[in-house]
């Protein structure tokens, strides 16, 4: 462990066969192209839906619109710079340009996609910050802490909202189902540590991949059980010292509060009074089933819920349904836009190679 607090450096990786970079660079250029194929279909199917919405947009204030729009975009970056932050805590780094282009392209990937847009967000993101020169045990160790940070502080503020409105069985399950998502995930990354554990962990996924090896010809080259142990030591090897901890984790809090500020500012642009006491609520009534991911960008169920509960909070239909259009045009509609201009625009492979820190910020 280095004295500045980030993790100690993993041996890098044996060089790569000649065929690899060949089969990831094909790879990444389907997933770029599944996720602009998916946007263009998102668009074309649900074409009626964006007229309605649009025509349901006119006498709204742009000005707070577009105040909207700008604290989504900081919400967004928000995420940027939490991986970046903890890819620094491990000894690793991305430029500012490539986090934010491959974030939002993942994004992008994520809504366009029903039901395994996150799987293919995450794989995204995943090859590539690994092709910008970061370890594969590191990138999966940093997705791995954003994703309990963001579920941690997202039971925070639905532990705040409730609160707020005088819930406190609400707010105290909030935290039982934050502790039921996270502290598996949080008991197996600490169990990394643990040589005896970590040994058993290798012997049930060496297994599991021999098994797997009859069908993936990927899990069939080299000494499966070393390669595994290597991976899970090296994901052992990581430590999350107290000022990157926190700032991993105010900057997910941040990704939250700004989401919902998004809302609040939605609701003045068409003139509707925001029920501050209940907004969090209202608000994650739309993450929630977002999350669930049964449609692509949870187009139709989200403006459902959220219409549905601002409805519940004492606003009129009238109010409501417009307010509901603004914030889904800056949350999702924009950044599903910019996403796509990225994936369009991202580099090749090698160029990624090349320039791994070029853009740094």
């Amino acid at each position: 462990m280095s004295g500045d607090g980030t993790a100690e450096h993993v041996p890098p990786a044996p060089p790569l066969t000649p065929a690899a970079p060949r089969r990831r660079g094909r790879l990444q250029v389907l997933l770029r192209a599944a996720g602009v194929l998916a946007v263009v279909v998102l668009v074309v199917v649900f074409r009626h839906r964006i007229a309605e919405w649009w025509d349901g947009l006119v006498g709204v204030a742009w000005g707070w619109v577009l105040l909207a729009a700008v604290v989504q975009l900081v919400s967004m970056q928000c995420l940027v710079q939490q991986l970046r932050v903890l890819l620094r805590a491990g000894g690793g780094d991305v430029g500012l340009a490539a986090a934010t282009s491959t974030l939002y392209a993942g994004n992008t990937i994520s809504a366009s996609l029903p039901f395994a847009g996150a799987a293919a967000s995450t794989a995204y993101t995943y090859r590539r910050m690994h092709a910008l020169g970061n370890s594969a045990a590191l990138v999966g160790w940093a997705l791995a802490v954003s994703g309990i940070a963001s579920t941690a502080s997202l039971a925070l503020v639905l532990a705040f909202g409730s609160a707020m409105t005088g819930s406190v069985a609400g707010a105290l399950g909030a935290f039982v189902a934050t502790a039921a998502g996270v502290l598996p995930v949080l008991g197996i990354v600490l169990a990394f540590r643990h040589a005896r554990t970590r040994a058993g962990l290798v012997r049930v996924v060496s297994r599991v991949a021999r098994l797997l090896g009859r069908w993936v010809p990927a899990l069939r080259t080299g000494p499966v059980e070393e390669k595994v142990e290597d991976l899970l030591t090296s994901l052992g090897s990581f430590r999350l010292r107290l000022p990157a901890a926190a700032g991993t984790g105010v900057l997910a809090l941040a990704n939250w509060v700004l989401d919902a500020g998004c809302l609040a500012l939605a609701l003045v642009a068409v003139g509707a009074p925001v029920p501050w006491q209940g907004l969090v609520l209202v608000w994650a009534a739309g993450a929630l089933v977002s999350s669930a991911r049964l449609t692509p960008g949870g187009i139709g169920v989200v403006e459902a819920a959220l219409a549905s509960a601002l409805v519940a909070s004492g606003l009129p239909a009238s109010q409501a349904v417009p307010a509901v259009l603004v914030y889904r045009l800056v949350s999702l509609w924009l950044l599903v836009a910019i996403g796509a201009v990225f994936l369009l625009a991202t580099p090749g492979r090698g160029r990624l190679r090349s320039e791994p820190a070029a853009d740094a910020g």
